[in-house]
């Protein structure tokens, strides 16, 4: 599908979207146009080659749900 196809049927279906999509679709917009913070940036780094040195340490994502519904009484 070519860009101007995209954009046709994209603008078609916000033109009938709710109020809910366009509060999704909004969203993406100001996610696209906010950049992180150098800050974020460089702890989101740090932690990803903290990750790629140490791939076996933490928690695995069951884990993490086991401890959250335990937490929050799920």
């Amino acid at each position: 599908m070519d860009t101007i196809a995209i954009k046709n049927r994209i603008q078609k279906y916000i033109e009938h979207a709710d109020e809910r999509m366009l509060m999704i679709i909004n969203a993406i917009i100001e996610a696209d146009e906010n950049e992180l913070p150098q800050s974020h940036k460089e702890v989101l780094d740090k932690r990803l080659k903290y990750h790629q040195e140490n791939p076996n340490e933490g928690k695995s994502w069951e884990e993490i749900q086991d401890t959250l519904k335990k937490q929050y009484e799920l």
